[in-house]
């Protein structure tokens, strides 16, 4: 990623005129940015400020569009996740660019290689009409399809590449970070256990240190993978867009990283699917990945190989049900462990990640 001599604002206060005239003359020679006035604000995993922008002449003649999103990590938790923000804006700069996925477009992103403070400018999905994803609607066969055909072009880029070693370990700070595991401890997974959305979940998996040691396993055959790629590492539902003609794309890049792609595939198709029809279709979704996948000229992995690791990360899912509502809201999460709690029993996971073993 190009290195950027502009200072990175470290507080939200240090979003200024003078600072997005800064940034956006990186790429747009002679903008200034006039005045600006901040929106809405989403304050999650990552700070999300959506901005009013008046610009100079040159601005226009540019056709920067009047609003866009500015993001970074401004929260409490930020400095456990730097990463991430890192590799978003790895993803903007070097990967959006290339128009492998349907992915906002991004006119500044960079990273204070110190610090690993990141920071973006993004665009504002709603000038496009874009409606946005959610667990509780869940996608139909025809975007689904398309969504693997994208993920499909994504993962060859890098195929089994050297340099995905730039993109930190292999399962990223899902794996390094201890994030997924710490929400998981202190009692969270046994009361998660006593819910009705668990009922359907294997009892193999009703101890916090079996469900640990199938999150440990995973990301341990993760790290022996021969299939390893560039993986969107987050692709659930509410990190889905959708054009006027129903096609598909994916925001919030905060997890890209690399991994064995049945990460992207098994969390994508699971979670976003009404259960029984993913049930219904799973084996030919992963059937075309497959073929999309041949089509990029990729030695894609055999029948067996690519079913046997798309039932093993199935095990991932299953951290939605202590999902804590602080994150995402209550009704999505139970949604969202429903059907991976359905899909660990149908594809037998534990049988998946130990079996033979």
């Amino acid at each position: 990623m190009p290195e950027s001599p502009l200072k990175l604002p470290r507080t939200l206060e240090e979003v200024d005129a003078d600072w997005l005239s800064g940034a956006l003359g990186q790429r747009y020679p002679g903008v200034e940015v006039r005045s600006l006035t901040f929106g809405t604000s989403v304050r999650a995993t990552g700070t999300k400020l959506r901005m009013l922008l008046d610009y100079n002449e040159a601005g226009h003649r540019h056709r920067l569009p009047a609003t866009m999103w500015f993001k970074g990590g401004y929260e409490a938790h930020s400095d456990h996740v730097r990463t991430s923000h890192a590799r978003e804006s790895l993803f903007y700069s070097e990967i959006e660019p290339l128009g492998l996925v349907n992915a906002p477009r991004c006119y500044f992103a960079s990273v204070d290689d110190d610090s690993g403070f990141g920071v973006q400018l993004i665009e504002d999905l709603l000038v496009r009409n874009a409606s946005f994803g959610d667990a509780r609607r869940p996608i139909s066969l025809s975007a689904a399809t398309q969504a693997l055909d994208q993920m499909a072009r994504l993962h060859a880029y890098r195929w089994n590449a050297p340099d995905l070693a730039r993109l930190g370990a292999v399962g990223g700070s899902l794996a390094t970070d201890g994030i997924v595991l710490r929400i998981m401890r202190d009692g969270a997974w046994e009361r998660a256990m006593t819910s009705p959305v668990a009922a359907a979940l294997p009892k193999a998996f009703h101890t916090y240190a079996a469900a640990a040691g199938g999150m440990e396993r995973l990301w341990a055959l993760d790290r022996a993978s021969e299939h390893l790629c560039m993986v969107h590492g987050d692709a659930h539902p509410g990190n889905l867009f959708f054009e006027h003609d129903g096609t598909p794309g994916f925001l919030d890049w905060q997890r890209f990283m690399q991994s064995d792609w049945a990460h992207d595939v098994s969390y994508f198709l699971i979670g976003s699917m009404d259960a029984e029809e993913c049930a219904t279709h799973e084996r030919d979704l992963v059937a075309h990945y497959l073929k999309a996948l041949t089509d990029q000229g990729v030695a894609a992995p055999d029948w067996d190989d690519a079913w046997l690791s798309y039932r093993r990360h199935a095990m991932y899912g299953l951290v939605w049900n202590v999902v804590p509502p602080t994150m995402q809201p209550a009704a999505v999460c139970d949604m969202e462990a429903l059907r991976f709690n359905a899909a660990a029993q149908r594809l037998d996971v534990h049988d998946a990640l130990w079996g033979g073993a």
